[in-house]
């Protein structure tokens, strides 16, 4: 996974297990720059540990690196996205080949704009660029929306030809328009810009509606905690939610980059970040 991540867990474990003796500093730095990266599979990495944001960069539409209103907060263990700016919280480094699992709940306040909508938020993967390409808010990469009624679909943050994927789908109707539902062993198809993968039982009746639920949501409601976890590997990104498979892309062109949250009009909370190498 390369020397950025030798680092963050260079960084991680100096955090989490106190003094490290800094020769052995110096010759892991090397051996992870000059060979292979020193993490092995299985070796968790805290990008949040219940007390600070030191793995995260933020950025906000209207302040840049500036955070006035606190959009972002670390408040009695919890990490608070509050979705008063609109913005995002982006690792510091960039990953490849590996899993990260969220735990997180919908919190209860919404902000003018969005008040009236579906609760918003979403984690873009392989996020890469400049901060604030996407709506002068986000990165651009393939997002795993978080959204209700809609968590676990997969699209592409922002117009950039570089990011395709394929799924294997099936046409079902969504609303008044017929929406494209991923379903395992159906023909696969091209994913690019501006188009969505559904998760495979979202309501065909879904309304852009504050606390919408469909008859067959996986996820649960405000203030009761989630778990979500997105694997990627090589060119696959494979979404679950609440141990439940509901999405799985294939043939990504892009495979490295940040993890991005957006801040997008909603209050959610995180009580656990954690990404696991896979090899």
């Amino acid at each position: 996974m390369g020397h950025d991540l030798t680092v963050s867990f260079l960084q991680t474990h100096l955090f989490l297990q106190g003094p490290f003796p800094m020769h052995r500093v110096a010759c892991l730095l090397v051996f992870g720059a000059l060979s292979v990266p020193l993490l092995s599979a299985g070796e968790p990495i805290a990008l949040f540990d219940g007390k600070d944001m030191s793995q995260w960069n933020t950025y906000l539409r209207d302040h840049g690196d500036k955070d006035p209103n606190g959009t972002f907060t670390v408040t009695d263990g919890l990490l608070r996205i509050s979705g008063q700016d609109w913005g995002g919280l982006s690792t510091k480094a960039e990953f490849s080949n590996y899993k990260v699992e969220v735990e997180y709940t919908w919190g209860g306040k919404v902000w003018p704009g969005r008040d009236k909508n579906a609760r918003d938020c979403g984690l873009i993967m392989h996020a890469t660029g400049k901060e604030g390409a996407v709506g002068k808010s986000w990165l651009e990469g393939v997002q795993c929306n978080m959204i209700e009624g809609g968590t676990a679909d997969i699209s592409i943050t922002g117009g950039n030809k570089k990011y395709n994927f394929k799924a294997q789908t099936e046409d079902r109707p969504w609303g008044k328009k017929v929406g494209t539902y991923w379903k395992e062993g159906a023909p696969a198809r091209d994913f690019p810009p501006g188009t969505r993968l559904l998760w495979f039982g979202r309501d065909p009746g879904w309304e852009n509606v504050i606390g919408f639920r469909g008859k067959n949501d996986i996820e649960k409601g405000v203030k009761e905690w989630n778990t979500l976890v997105v694997t990627m590997k090589g060119d696959t990104m494979v979404v679950q939610l609440n141990g439940t498979t509901m999405t799985k892309a294939t043939d990504l062109t892009i495979t490295k980059g940040k993890l991005q949250f957006q801040s997008e009009g909603s209050e959610v909370l995180f009580r656990k970040i954690i990404l696991t190498p896979l090899d």
